[in-house]
């Protein structure tokens, strides 16, 4: 997602098609979805913080992110994109970026300004995983951009955004799925699998049919679909968004046992379906 916007602003010939399995799209962890008690997710709450003995290598990274950190601060790039929530006392957030960058749209898509004028989109989420609803959130600012604006901290930006076209979007939301269920031996699987060869026969005109238009479904483990439930379309009136959370973080120097257990579980799932798939 964030290559396609940077291919869009740049004017760059664009590709036939984007497609997100699970995507991370807010590094903000702003959906509720992320903190959601009842997700049974192998991917755990970002309240968790795993301890491990500091390393040579940790210090080196934690020096160079402070100093990254500073430059950023002290550079007049014109205006910041920033939330008071992105100011914590225990410091940086992500490790894939400072807090000064949380917003950035190539850090964090689903903030930009405007998710139109995109090639279309195919976006697939598990509805038992914690980036499900970003995911959802992302197309539906994509398929409609005048309707869902982003931030409140971005607002007026969007009128001025010269990519005001909706975008193709198709998203599939696959009942009882983890993140990446992709890599599990399941029904879900498969039907994931034939969806995404559809769409890029479709986007690449091998099958010589146009696209639908925008839609927005929930699979069933059967492989039927039907119309997003109505826990996922409360999404699209959720305030909070590009907001990082007040949450406490708990230390640990483990994994719960059921997270141990599921991830693990997953893990033995994967590299059992690559072994048949490739060597039998």
């Amino acid at each position: 997602m964030a290559l396609g916007l940077a291919i869009r602003d740049a004017g760059l010939p664009s590709c036939a098609g984007i497609i997100g399995w699970s995507p991370w799209v807010d590094l903000t962890v702003s959906m509720p979805s992320m903190l959601d008690e009842e997700c049974c997710d192998y991917i755990p709450k970002p309240s968790k913080r795993f301890i491990h003995k500091e390393s040579q290598v940790e210090i080196e990274y934690k020096e160079k992110a402070a100093a990254l950190t500073a430059k950023i601060k002290k550079q007049n790039i014109g205006p910041k994109i920033w939330h008071d929530s992105f100011d914590r006392p225990e410091g940086r957030i992500q490790m894939y970026a400072p807090n000064e960058g949380l917003a950035i749209p190539y850090v964090s898509p689903m903030l930009a300004e405007s998710l139109g004028g995109l090639p279309p989109l195919l976006l697939v989420a598990g509805d038992s995983e914690r980036l499900r609803d970003e995911a959802i959130y992302l197309a539906h600012r994509s398929a409609e951009p005048a309707k869902y604006k982003g931030p409140s901290y971005n607002a007026g930006k969007f009128e001025k955004s010269p990519f005001q076209a909706p975008t193709n979007t198709t998203l599939e939301v696959y009942e009882e799925m983890p993140h990446v269920f992709q890599v599990m031996d399941h029904a879900s699987t498969t039907k994931s699998y034939e969806r995404t060869v559809e769409f890029i026969n479709k986007v690449t005109n091998a099958i010589n049919e146009p696209l639908p238009p925008s839609s927005f479904s929930c699979i069933n483990t059967k492989g039927e679909f039907g119309p997003l439930k109505e826990y996922h379309k409360e999404i699209q009136k959720w305030e909070n968004i590009g907001i990082v959370p007040s949450v406490k973080r708990e230390l640990t120097t483990r994994r719960s046992t059921p997270e141990l257990f599921v991830y693990t579980a997953l893990l033995l799932a994967g590299f059992a379906y690559f072994l048949r798939k490739n060597f039998y």
